[in-house]
C-alpha cells in the first residue's frame, strides 16, 4: 500500500484541519511551494476556515487572483475538479472561463451543469459540444433546457439529444435484459432523475410521474402541417419530465402540442412559457382536448381575462369548469348572453344565469327608456 508524499500529506492536512495554524496561514496567503491550482483549491477551502485570520487571508488570495491567472489554472491538466465546480458560476457568464472548464478532460458533471443552467448563450454552446458527456448524462441536457438564454437552434439540438440520449437508455436495459419497472410516461427516467426533475420544476414527484399522453393525437398525426406532424413525432418519444421542460421553453408548435397534455405539470408549463401570445390564449379558451386545470388557470389569470375574447370563448368552452364560467356571465354583451342562454353545449346552470342576467339588463334598459 502507498503512502502519501510529504506534499500530499500536507495538503491534506491542511484541508482537513489537522495542519498546524501557522501552515494553513501560510497556504491561505499562497506562500507555500505548491503548484497554482493545488494553491487555489486551499484558498477555496480555506474560506471557510473556522480561524478568522485564515478565512480572511484566503478570501483576499481568492480575490486578488486576476481573470488570466485563473484561466491559466482552470485550463492546467491537474486542476482539482473542486475548482473548475467553484469557477464555474463566474465562468457561466464569461465564455473566456468557461471554455477551460468546459474543455477540461476532468471536469465534474457539477461544473457542467451550473454552466448549463446559468450560462448564456455561448457558454452553452460550448456545453453542447461534449456530445459523449451529454447523450450519458441527460440531467446536463435538462438544465439547459430550462436555461432561458438557449436560441431556438440550440433548443432543437438539444431535444435531439435528449431523443438520442432515450433511444440509447432503451438499447442499453434492453441488451441489460433487466429493464426496470417504471411508470407510464416516464420510462427514460430513474427515480433519481425524477425527483432532480421535480425540484427543478418545483412541482410534486407524483404530478410528475402521472400518465402523460397528448389528446387528440391521431389529429396531430395527420395533420396537414408537415411541421406539426414532426414536432408530434420527436414529443411522443419524450417523458413526462422533458415534456415539462420544453412546455415552459419550447416555440408554438411544441406549445400548441404539449397543451394537450394529460399530465397538468406537462400542460400548465405551456401557460408558463413566457413567448406564449395572447392569440394563443384565445385559441386555447376555445380548445376542447384540453384539461380542466388548463383552462382553470387560463381563467384564472387578471391579465388574460382582461380580453373579451378569451371570457367568450372560455364561457362557451364546455370543458371549462362551472365555477369559472360563472365569474364572467355578466361581463358578456346582451348578444353573446341571448346566444349563451340558448346554447345546449353549456350546462343548464351556466344557461340559467345567462337568461337572468340578460332579462334583468334588459328590463333595466327598458326601465331607463321609458323614464325618458
Amino acid at each position: 500500500m502507498s503512502q502519501d508524499s510529504p506534499i500530499e500529506t500536507l495538503v491534506n492536512g491542511i484541508l482537513d484541519g489537522t495542519a498546524a495554524a501557522h501552515l494553513r496561514t501560510a497556504a491561505a496567503r499562497g506562500a507555500l511551494p505548491l503548484p497554482r491550482p493545488t494553491l487555489v483549491r486551499l484558498f477555496i477551502a480555506l474560506s471557510e476556515d473556522n480561524d478568522e485570520e485564515v478565512k480572511s487571508a484566503a478570501a483576499a488570495s481568492l480575490g486578488a487572483l486576476t481573470n488570466e491567472e485563473t484561466r491559466t489554472v482552470l485550463a492546467d491538466a491537474d486542476c482539482p475538479p473542486q475548482v473548475l465546480v467553484h469557477f464555474a458560476t463566474q465562468a457561466s457568464r464569461a465564455i473566456d472561463l468557461a471554455e477551460p472548464i468546459a474543455f477540461h478532460p476532468a471536469v465534474p458533471d457539477a461544473a457542467l451543469a451550473i454552466l448549463a443552467a446559468g450560462g448564456n448563450a455561448d457558454v452553452c454552446q460550448l456545453v453542447l459540444t461534449n456530445e459523449e458527456r451529454l447523450l450519458a448524462r441527460p440531467m446536463l441536457l435538462e438544465r439547459l433546457m430550462l436555461n432561458p438564454a438557449i436560441s431556438a437552434g440550440q433548443r432543437g439540438r438539444i431535444l435531439e439529444f435528449l431523443e438520442r440520449a432515450s433511444d440509447l437508455a432503451e438499447k442499453a436495459r434492453e441488451e441489460a435484459g433487466d429493464a426496470p419497472e417504471t411508470p407510464e410516461g416516464d420510462e427514460n427516467l430513474d427515480v433519481d432523475d425524477v425527483e432532480t426533475m421535480a425540484r427543478l420544476l418545483d412541482v410534486d414527484v407524483g404530478e410528475l410521474m402521472s400518465v402523460s399522453e397528448i389528446m387528440g393525437a391521431e389529429e396531430l398525426e395527420q395533420s396537414d402541417d408537415p411541421q406539426i406532424r414532426s414536432t408530434f413525432s420527436k414529443i411522443v418519444t419524450l417523458s413526462a419530465a422533458h415534456k415539462a421542460i420544453l412546455a415552459m421553453k419550447g416555440g408554438r408548435e411544441e406549445r400548441s402540442i404539449l397543451i394537450r397534455d394529460t399530465n397538468k405539470v406537462v400542460s400548465l408549463g405551456v401557460l408558463k412559457n413566457p413567448r406564449l401570445s395572447d392569440t394563443e390564449i384565445e385559441t386555447i379558451a376555445q380548445m376542447r382536448n384540453v384539461s380542466e386545470d388548463v383552462l382553470r388557470m387560463v381563467g384564472g389569470s387578471r391579465e388574460w381575462i382582461k380580453s373579451y375574447t378569451v371570457i367568450k370563448s372560455l364561457i362557451n368552452n364546455p370543458k371549462t369548469p362551472q365555477s369559472v364560467s360563472m365569474n364572467f356571465v355578466s361581463r358578456l354583451q346582451n348578444k353573446d348572453l341571448r346566444d349563451l342562454a340558448r346554447s345546449r353545449e353549456v350546462p343548464q346552470l351556466i344557461r340559467r344565469m345567462a337568461k337572468r342576467t340578460f332579462d334583468t339588463r334588459t328590463q333595466q334598459q327598458g326601465n331607463k327608456l321609458r323614464k325618458k
